[in-house]
């Protein structure tokens, strides 16, 4: 009896350790982390859920004579190229990503480094109005670059009512997406550029390419810090101001309250033809080898043969402030990259950026 008594003890003491290792809770694997949001690869913005990241960029050719303006659609573009061209006046090339724009113009003729600007960022849509033989050639033979240009699109261009020719070319970026040459073409591009929204709060600036390696105050004026590699006078980053030619006056002066860089021609604001002031959250100052070329227009003024190839000084403004470097692509296949004099990528904010092709020989003057 003692035995059978024994028995039934030692088998209920097993079912109760053998519950009470049931009622343990069984390790549970960490939380996978959550998924980035999409970002927009020309502006570092988040994208919204209707953006199609996978649609090519679309570049677009707009004027900037006096006669031109106010112009339309600059102020979506995510990313603004102004270089030079014929008799000191500049164009725009403005690249449309993630956004898009109702209305487009004036849009005019290409230039021989509109192709080379645009293979960063193939395969990618070009809407512009002519150009000389030699231009257009090259346009069509671009690997990557699909040409759009008016007088060969039937209806996807119209001349504005209230504007005098040939300064009333517009269009729509839904429109010249439509086209049959814009299907089938997909790709989202990819740039050289860095975005970093912690950018903003670094309080010194890059130094630049020649900075000693002395410690100097930040350009926020903070005295209890140093910026490493800084230079002896950290260049100020609130307005810049630069002239392509002549005494014709390109400015950017920064907004503390929008963030972003406010433009002008000299001191007349910069507009567009819906009314607000163009911005830039970021503008990326440019120098660049410019020669004389063998094509010129009906007055006889040669247009200027742009180099974006190579390297050269470069000047980073963003949130108030100046960051000096050198930019460098090594050939048409590469990206540019924007470094400072430690080879420290130089990182651009969120949001649109304007990039002025500057000839090397003209001056920046910072404030």
């Amino acid at each position: 009896m003692r035995k059978i008594s024994l028995v039934v003890l030692l088998l209920l003491f097993a079912v109760a350790c053998s519950r009470g290792e049931e009622s343990e809770p069984a390790a549970r694997s960490p939380d996978p982390s959550p998924e980035p949001p999409p970002v927009c690869p020309l502006t570092g913005e988040e994208a919204s859920a209707e953006t199609d990241l996978d649609k090519p960029p679309l570049a677009i050719k707009i004027e900037n004579s006096v006669d031109s303006r106010p112009q339309a659609g600059l102020e979506d573009a995510d990313i603004v190229y102004e270089e030079l061209a014929e008799g000191g006046i500049t164009r725009f090339l403005a690249i449309y990503h993630c956004s898009e724009a109702a209305s487009l113009g004036p849009i005019r003729s290409a230039r021989m480094v509109d192709p080379d600007i645009l293979m960063e960022y193939a395969p990618v849509l070009f809407g512009y109005s002519g150009g000389n033989p030699l231009v257009r050639d090259k346009v069509e033979s671009t690997d990557g670059v699909v040409d759009l240009r008016y007088g060969s699109h039937g209806d996807a261009y119209e001349r504005k009512p209230g504007r005098r020719a040939p300064h009333n070319v517009f269009s729509t970026s839904a429109t010249l997406r439509e086209l049959e040459d814009s299907q089938g073409v997909n790709g989202s591009p990819e740039i050289g550029f860095v975005f970093d929204p912690a950018a903003a709060d670094d309080p010194c600036p890059s130094p630049s390419p020649a900075a000693s390696p002395r410690r100097s105050p930040p350009a926020n004026g903070d005295a209890g810090a140093s910026c490493p590699g800084a230079e002896e006078s950290p260049p100020p980053g609130n307005a810049v101001s630069f002239s392509f030619a002549g005494s014709r006056l390109t400015r950017f002066t920064y907004d503390e309250n929008a963030k972003a860089y406010l433009r002008f021609h000299g001191d007349t604001a910069h507009t567009a033809e819906a009314g607000q002031q163009l911005s830039a959250v970021n503008v990326v100052i440019q120098k660049v080898q410019v020669t004389e070329g063998e094509i010129r227009d009906a007055a006889g003024n040669a247009s200027p043969e742009i180099s974006v190839v190579g390297s050269g000084e470069v000047f980073v403004l963003r949130g108030g402030r100046t960051h000096k470097g050198t930019w460098s692509r090594r050939n048409l296949s590469s990206k540019t990259t924007l470094v400072d004099g430690s080879g420290k990528a130089i990182s651009l904010l969120p949001g649109n950026t304007w990039i002025e092709l500057l000839p090397t020989a003209r001056p920046v003057t910072l404030q």
